[in-house]
């Protein structure tokens, strides 16, 4: 993947890190789920600098949904590596955005990158709403980053193999009271083989566990 720069955008947040302890496998890199947890960690971090963060969203009775992941790994970083973790609006339409995310080395290297789409949710009615001026125009837009093509939505196999029903406890939910984004991820990576680690990934999000 190429150098990337785009810290003279103010559209564009970025904060550095590095791979903690808790966020890589056995093999001493970072998971797929710990990724996600790095770009969702991004975007909250964003919408809290910006003013317009959860506090704010309750107050206005609304929130931002994930709907959908796209995400791309060139290559998964390693324990204590340094990396950059960035994030912008792309689009906003109706009641969806776009938002994309990545994470960069120290040389300035783009190693992964993803796209994912939010809807805005009304609070009050479960129903999509769509945003007011004042929920959008904090955050700007930004060229997207270039992704593979996809189609619309994860097409789901004609064929699959039953296994056990997922008992959904409390450490699995977050703030909005339903399984996180996340967790998804990880329940599906606990049924595959051990070695997994995708290098692309895409994750329709059509009914929230709670």
């Amino acid at each position: 993947m190429p150098l990337i720069d785009l810290n003279g955008d103010l559209t564009v947040f970025e904060y550095p890190a590095h791979v903690r302890y808790t966020e890589v496998g056995h093999r001493g890199l970072m998971t797929l789920p710990a990724l996600i947890n790095a770009f969702q960690d991004c975007s909250t971090f964003q919408s809290e600098a910006l003013g317009v963060g959860m506090a704010w969203l309750k107050h206005e009775r609304r929130a931002w949904v994930l709907t959908h992941w796209h995400i791309v790994v060139d290559r998964y970083p390693s324990l204590c590596e340094e990396i950059a973790i960035g994030t912008f609006a792309s689009s906003f339409r109706g009641f969806t955005a776009k938002r994309n995310f990545y994470i960069k080395d120290n040389a300035g290297t783009l190693i992964a990158k993803a796209e994912s789409s939010w809807a805005s949710i009304d609070l009050s009615t479960g129903k999509p709403i769509r945003p007011t001026e004042e929920h959008v125009k904090p955050y700007g837009t930004h060229d997207p980053l270039p992704m593979p093509d996809e189609g619309r939505r994860v097409k789901v196999p004609d064929e699959m193999t039953p296994f056990a029903p997922i008992e959904v406890r409390r450490g699995l939910i977050d703030t909005n009271e339903h399984v996180n984004n996340c967790q998804y991820v990880q329940i599906a990576l606990d049924i595959l083989p051990r070695e997994t680690q995708p290098r692309e990934a895409r994750v329709d999000y059509r009914r929230a566990a709670v």
